[in-house]
């Protein structure tokens, strides 16, 4: 019998900065295809009706591979988005000062975990939650209809026609990766593919990537509807600069292993 070739691929993508092998798995990609990038060449013959090719050459220079990430890591995105990330670690904040708006959202220095204690800026009148406020993954809102939205009312507006009223807030806030996105500039890792053939005969296969560069390619999804969010990558090989010889692969190998039919 003769062997199967369908394809069926599953597994793995890893990345190092290049020139390192120290590989991550940084996101976890589906509907991975490359497409090469070429120019052509030709000469025409001038000898036969409509100048047909005497000879050409199709020069490839570069590899465009692109897939939808269905598991985005911090550290992914910072490299897509040419920038850098850093753990902060977890902590207390007593009395922070804001200035509280009905039906506004008071953005804290931190997310806030916890929140255990919000008061005039006084520290006599303390405010309730779930009547004078609610916790947000980004701060505080500020309700409408409990005592401290009737101590703002009671203020005398801003030249923005807002009427506003300083408290304290003392809250915990969690370990965070802070991105910062678009502070570097261009760099090139190396890309390894390890997969598995649900299909044919169930052979690995090892599509090793040497000289790449990673970014989106298009819009990053923030806030899903009912399904969940993918995020388009791309990925740009090309040639290994250290890579010189004639009939060494600069811009990828594939091992394909081989199965007894």
């Amino acid at each position: 019998m003769d062997q199967l070739y369908t394809q069926l691929f599953r597994g793995h993508t890893s990345v190092a900065p290049y020139p390192s092998w120290g590989l991550e798995e940084i996101f976890k990609l589906q509907n991975v295809s490359a497409e090469g990038e070429t120019t052509e060449i030709n000469v025409p013959n001038p000898t036969r009706i409509g100048l047909p090719e005497l000879d050409g050459v199709t020069s490839t220079s570069a590899i465009n591979i692109t897939g939808e990430a269905v598991d985005f890591s911090p550290r992914a995105a910072a490299i897509a988005l040419y920038g850098s990330v850093e753990r902060v670690p977890s902590g207390n904040v007593v009395d922070e000062e804001q200035d509280a708006y009905v039906g506004g959202d008071i953005v804290l220095d931190h997310i806030p975990l916890a929140v255990t204690d919000v008061t005039s800026a006084d520290g006599i009148t303390e405010y309730t939650r779930g009547v004078d406020y609610s916790v947000m993954p980004g701060g505080l809102r500020i309700l409408a209809g409990g005592t401290l939205a009737t101590a703002i009312a009671a203020e005398v507006a801003g030249t923005d026609g807002r009427k506003k009223l300083p408290i304290l807030v003392t809250y915990s806030y969690p370990t965070v990766d802070l991105i910062k996105p678009f502070t570097q500039g261009r760099k090139f890792y190396r890309v390894m593919f390890g997969q598995v053939n649900e299909g044919g005969a169930n052979e690995k296969r090892r599509i090793k990537c040497f000289y790449a560069r990673i970014n989106l390619n298009g819009g990053m999804p923030i806030t899903q509807g009912a399904e969940f969010g993918v995020i388009p990558v791309s990925i740009r090989l090309l040639p290994d600069p250290n890579i010189f010889e004639a009939g060494d692969a600069a811009f990828y190998t594939i091992e394909h292993e081989v199965v007894e039919a």
